[in-house]
């Protein structure tokens, strides 16, 4: 089966892009596989869905994105893909039309190796946290940089009460 993504709106109107693979990333740049653009399309996050061939068909996952993600108009986290869909990325987003072709072969899958990456898997689909693996903290930097953003908003407070 085959994943075509017609583009209605944003940095990639007008253009098709054709996928012969288990798992599809859309998001903002490089590694996905529909690398939107970043500074045309901001309503996109930088992982922002998936394409994943499941059992019979292929199912469309919201990876956390900010503005969220829409199948025919409604907010999902997670939906089975029809032909003819249409997906958005956040509420004014780009739009893409989904066509499911079966007439393409079936994508290859590896059963019964638990933690493996499917062949044609993406490096996403490679990296995600798995349920009996602990989870690792966020950076120490973004802890950081929170930190010194609130000082220097306490510090501006208090030399904006002192002038007055």
């Amino acid at each position: 089966m085959r994943v075509v993504i017609d583009h209605k709106s944003g940095s990639h109107s007008g253009q098709r892009e054709v996928f012969e693979r288990e798992s599809v990333l859309i998001g903002r740049g490089q590694p996905n596989d529909v690398a939107l653009d970043p500074f045309r399309d901001p309503t996109v996050s930088a992982q922002h869905a998936e394409i994943r061939f499941e059992d019979a068909g292929y199912v469309l996952y919201d990876m956390g994105s900010l503005n969220g993600t829409y199948l025919n108009g409604a907010v999902v986290r997670r939906a089975s893909l029809n032909d003819g869909d249409e997906i958005g990325l956040g509420l004014s987003g780009p739009r893409l039309t989904v066509s499911i072709d079966g007439a393409g072969p079936r994508p290859a899958r590896v059963a019964g190796e638990r933690g493996r990456p499917a062949s044609g898997s993406t490096s996403l689909e490679q990296e995600q946290i798995r349920f009996d693996e602990p989870v690792v903290s966020r950076s120490p930097a973004l802890y950081i940089v929170i930190g010194v953003l609130v000082v220097a908003l306490v510090a501006l407070l208090f030399w904006w009460l002192g002038s007055r």
